[in-house]
């Protein structure tokens, strides 16, 4: 990857890093269903003048899109609601990687060598590592559900990125409009479609624009513009450095100590990254 390609995705792990605080931040007064509606229409109106509607999109790209656009970020919402630590979600997320490289093989029949599968699994472990090293119990439950977001997830982005040839912000104007009906009906028969505004605060509307800004738009367009240029599995194991930067971030802001299971976890994301890029494949 070139080195420019290589500063947005690593920006972008940094920036999904902050974004398993902010989500449950914003899930203090906001319900799954609400959150995930809020999602989608803040999105949409967000990226309304790239919608356009009356050109044709495949079955397929519409399927790929509600993937990632309904069901991956309702589950994994509701896996963080579920779960008291943060860690269950975060080992869960970091199967992206192998999913994704597994779901490129077979329905793209794109070529993971040896070599590429060894770092990405290396990778995967070390993230796996670090961030089991919080010492916080993990929920089978929860950490399940993650994996169901994960496979929706590598499943659609993928999808998205591939089966059309149609501008970037054009593909998120459609994942975010295939997503209003079905979810703003889920919250409706849960509940109000939104929460008490007299209960959200500014740190709440503050979580909910990062959240929706930074990490859904500008981070998804990186990754899917990337996944239009090179393989799934050169760019998918950068994303094992988001619980690094998750915890670089705690120690910065927090003030909390750099333990030895984060360098370790951190070496580990690094080696396989590493291991995966290197020239001789």
């Amino acid at each position: 990857m070139k080195p420019f390609h290589i500063f947005l995705i690593l920006t972008t792990a940094a920036a999904w890093g902050l974004n398993f605080v902010s989500t449950r931040i914003v899930l203090e007064v906001f319900t799954t269903e609400q959150l995930a509606f809020a999602r989608s229409a803040i999105s949409f109106l967000i990226l309304l003048p790239w919608w356009q509607p009356w050109r044709k999109v495949s079955l397929k790209f519409l399927l790929a899109a509600m993937s990632v656009g309904v069901m991956s970020f309702y589950i994994l919402y509701e896996a963080i609601r579920m779960t008291e630590s943060l860690t269950t979600v975060a080992i869960g997320t970091q199967l992206m990687p192998p999913v994704a490289a597994v779901i490129a093989l077979v329905f793209y029949q794109e070529h993971v060598s040896m070599k590429k599968w060894l770092g990405i699994l290396v990778a995967t472990g070390g993230a796996i590592l670090l961030a089991g090293a919080t010492g916080f119990g993990v929920s089978a439950l929860a950490l399940g559900i993650t994996v169901i977001s994960v496979v929706f997830y590598a499943a659609g982005s993928i999808g998205v990125s591939r089966t059309e040839n149609i501008g970037i912000w054009r593909l998120l104007a459609w994942v975010a409009a295939v997503g209003i009906i079905p979810l703003g009906a889920l919250a409706a028969l849960a509940g109000p479609l939104y929460p008490d505004p007299a209960s959200v605060g500014m740190i709440h509307w503050l979580a909910l624009a990062y959240s929706i800004v930074f990490s859904a738009l500008l981070g998804q367009a990186v990754l899917f513009s990337l996944y239009r240029i090179y393989p799934v599995s050169e760019v998918a194991p950068y994303t094992l450095f988001v619980p690094v930067f998750a915890g670089l971030f705690s120690v910065w802001i927090f003030g909390e100590k750099l333990s030895l299971g984060l360098v370790a976890g951190g070496a580990v994301v690094l080696l396989g990254v590493w291991i995966q890029q290197s020239r001789r494949q």
